[in-house]
């Protein structure tokens, strides 16, 4: 679970350095800042063995929200795409948060 959040931090350095590399707008910033404070954000985690299983769903929506950034900012596929990513975002913070409110929740009893 770690390593997924570690490695989409990577990827959210590399695209930020791109932009500087290839001279891009800096304005990709504007997108691509907030995705790496996020990822760097869930790199510190502590999960355990049952919490691993619950947040598998964020771990690979994750994934699929590091790949859509990856292509919008390298011009791939239309900045419409930035929605889908605001949404998976959205969804992956769901299912950080539904976790940790059971786990919080199981704990109490």
């Amino acid at each position: 679970m770690t390593w997924s959040w570690r490695g989409q931090a990577a990827v959210g350095a590399v695209l930020i350095a791109v932009v500087f590399v290839l001279d891009r707008s800096t304005w990709w910033l504007v997108l691509l800042v907030p995705h790496f404070g996020g990822t760097v954000a869930g790199c510190f985690q502590k999960v355990d063995a049952e919490q691993h299983r619950d947040r598998r769903f964020g771990a690979i929506g994750l994934h699929v929200v590091a790949l859509l950034m990856a292509l919008i900012s390298l011009s791939v596929i239309s900045r419409w795409f930035i929605i889908a990513a605001a949404v998976g975002w959205k969804l992956v913070a769901g299912s950080l948060m539904d976790s940790t409110d059971a786990g919080a929740h199981e704990a109490r009893r």
